[in-house]
């Protein structure tokens, strides 16, 4: 079969033009900087930059609930270790009324109003929030969980927030297992506070030093309760940070790995470029040799 100028014409026209969008799709890329500019150049690099962007995205949700989750905790250790420290005050004034220091009327009365202040602080303590959301009422979703008597209206159930691929973590503790009452099986620590003003208030006397000594029982056991909610929020915290930092690591090495695949490596472009045009050039000095002289300046 006879080849007519024609045709070879034709076929090294094609050779030629895919040769030259070869070359310009190389300048593009080394202009640009980037390996994709759409899915069709490479689709397996296209899909792997899909899913590394959706990592990136859920790495950023994990990094956003887990700052959430260090605030609402950060109050919430701070409200623990005041409330602590606010009993072993308590206990204090308790075992001085036992001792030397209430052993007149007088000195019983000002340690009761002293307790009162202290209940009430208790009590704001308890109310504490976080935006408009009460910390230790749980799931309940009330804004006072606690009543000015110190009555318990939230639930049982620890909020949680989820920062990572684990289980959710618990960002509070349910107001009854920090002040107790509810279903804590400990005796709330506002009916303890008031048992001791009301004992206090009746003054000096064989029946005040026994309910003292049983109210001091009884506060111990609400300490005890108030020192393991903290320890509680500790360990969250400490999961909180570790989720955290996981988070901060898998974003910073999958934004490394997509910027990898995105970007052009300049040495291999600029190389293959480099090639692309010698052949390009040797191409067309082969049809210069191969087909008639006004053939080959129409392919120029």
């Amino acid at each position: 079969m006879r080849v007519t100028d024609t045709t070879l014409a034709n076929q090294l026209s094609g050779d030629l033009e895919s040769q030259q969008a070869t070359i310009t799709s190389l300048d593009e890329e080394l202009s640009s900087g980037q390996a994709l500019t759409k899915p069709s150049d490479n689709p397996v690099a296209a899909a792997d930059t899909l899913g590394y962007s959706r990592q990136i995205a859920q790495a950023a949700s994990d990094q956003s609930n887990a700052s959430t989750a260090q605030a609402w905790l950060g109050i919430g250790n701070q409200t623990a270790n005041q409330v602590i420290n606010t009993l072993q005050s308590v206990n204090t004034t308790v075992l001085q009324a036992l001792n030397s220091g209430g052993d007149n009327a007088q000195s019983y009365n000002e340690m009761a109003q002293q307790l009162q202040g202290q209940i009430s602080q208790l009590v704001g303590l308890a109310n504490t929030q976080y935006g408009t959301t009460s910390i230790f009422a749980g799931t309940a979703g009330v804004s006072q969980p606690y009543s000015t008597a110190g009555d318990y209206s939230g639930n049982s159930q620890s909020f949680t927030i989820s920062v990572g691929g684990g289980a959710p973590v618990a960002v509070s503790v349910p107001g009854d297992q920090l002040f107790g009452g509810g279903t804590s099986g400990v005796q709330s620590v506002f009916t303890t506070l008031q048992n001791i003003v009301t004992h206090l208030q009746a003054g000096p006397g064989s029946a005040s030093y026994s309910s003292l000594k049983t109210d001091l029982d009884n506060l111990g056991a609400n300490m005890t309760q108030a020192e393991t909610a903290a320890t509680t929020l500790g360990e969250s915290t400490q999961a909180v940070s570790a989720a955290t930092t996981a988070a901060e690591t898998t974003s910073t090495q999958l934004q490394t790995i997509l910027a990898t695949t995105q970007s052009t490596d300049v040495p291999t472009v600029t190389a293959a470029l480099q090639s692309d045009l010698t052949t390009y050039q040797a191409a067309l000095y082969a049809v210069s040799q191969t087909v008639p002289e006004t053939l080959a300046q129409f392919l120029k």
